[in-house]
């Protein structure tokens, strides 16, 4: 049962500081703008529906595509289409803002965790940061902060 008191409330008070500083962050300001452009490019958007279109009719007959020649057609059709959308510069600086805001929230939870102990992993869901393997089944082996399996 969650008890509220006072150090709960400045918990609370501090996490508004902090979002509203990550707000005026130049990278948050960048990926906003980014999206904005993202959601105004009405060709790319339209790529987009197409493309999903293209999956959906594509997932309900990728399984007859040994007896269905057209199928493999569909399949070429679907990749390009990808192909189309993810060379978008629209897309692309979207992604890198957001990778960019990502790093900046990583390393934010990165200097958290290390306040309450040096011994805790934060895996930040970045392609080229450290990662840990899944931790093994069984009773107390489930705690991340141990360095057995570092």
């Amino acid at each position: 049962m969650l008890i509220i008191n006072d150090q709960l409330v400045a918990i609370d008070e501090a996490i508004d500081q902090v979002v509203a500083q990550i707000v005026q962050l130049e990278a948050a300001g960048a990926y906003k703008k980014a999206k904005q452009d993202f959601l105004a490019d009405q060709e790319l958007q339209t790529d987009i529906l197409y493309f999903q279109n293209l999956k959906e009719n594509y997932d309900k007959v990728k399984e007859f595509a040994n007896f269905r020649p057209e199928v493999s057609k569909m399949r070429r059709e679907l990749f390009e289409q990808k192909r189309r959308i993810d060379l978008n510069d629209n897309l692309i600086h979207l992604r890198q803002c957001e990778v960019e805001l990502q790093k900046l929230l990583a390393q934010l939870t990165k200097e958290l965790s290390q306040a309450v102990s040096a011994d805790i992993f934060v895996d930040t869901g970045l392609p080229f940061d450290s990662h840990k393997s899944p931790h093994k089944p069984g009773r107390g082996n489930n705690i991340k902060e141990r360095n057995k399996d570092v």
